[in-house]
């Protein structure tokens, strides 16, 4: 193992890490999850200080979080609108938005950001919704948190375990990642499939009979028609 590679690159894990996460929220293809992944591999092995790779990641959700949280709750994507990347980037929050829903939940903004795309989601429906400002720092503080214990200590934990050497960690933990991510993005599917079906049967059977037609009154209402109009 090159430790003075690692000792190199250690001095800008945590600075690339902070920028990298805070633009993640705007671009979900960000590889954030690898860097916080990594800094948790490359604090097992004592390159970097494990309270500073989870400090790094919290804070950098964070600011992420508020910073596009203000950008929608304020109406100031038209900024975005200006420049071919922005509009990019609108898009694809927008899409985002549509795929998670519009109507968030203070649970959600924990709970989303564990999904792929899902942090993006929750954030922006949080400021379309208006939702007031001091709760949503608090969650998205407390979302923030989870997260990164949750990515730094798969890194921290699938070095120790396996002796890999830290990108092979880090891959092992990405991967695990991923795949805890999609079994939870398939839960909230189904759970959201099951509501739209049970709405849509209960508006089926609320919805009031059709008023029953007489045949006899239909051929009635037909020859009354056809008689011609009588004159006093």
């Amino acid at each position: 193992m090159d430790f003075s590679a690692i000792a190199e690159w250690s001095v800008l894990i945590h600075p690339v890490t902070l920028l990298v996460v805070i633009a993640d929220v705007f671009a979900p293809v960000m590889p954030s999850e690898f860097l916080v992944i990594a800094s948790g591999s490359m604090a097992s092995e004592g390159s970097v200080l494990l309270p500073v790779s989870l400090l790094t990641a919290a804070l950098g959700s964070w600011l992420g979080d508020l910073i596009l949280f203000l950008l929608f709750r304020n109406r100031l994507t038209h900024w975005l609108d200006r420049f071919r990347w922005g509009r990019a980037v609108h898009r694809g929050i927008r899409t985002a938005v549509d795929k998670a829903g519009k109507s968030p939940t203070y649970a959600g903004l924990v709970a989303l950001r564990f999904l792929p795309g899902g942090r993006t989601a929750g954030v922006a429906a949080a400021g379309i919704a208006n939702v007031p400002l001091r709760p949503f720092l608090a969650f998205a503080a407390v979302g923030g948190i989870l997260w990164s214990f949750w990515l730094v200590g798969l890194g921290y934990i699938s070095d120790v375990t396996t002796g890999f050497p830290m990108w092979a960690s880090a891959l092992l933990g990405m991967g695990v990642g991923t795949l805890v991510g999609l079994i939870i993005a398939a839960f909230f599917a189904l759970k959201q499939r099951r509501e739209v079906r049970n709405t849509h049967e209960h508006a089926d059977s609320v919805q009031p009979p059709a008023a029953p037609t007489s045949t006899h009154a239909t051929e009635e209402d037909g020859l009354r028609a056809q008689r011609p109009e009588q004159r006093p």
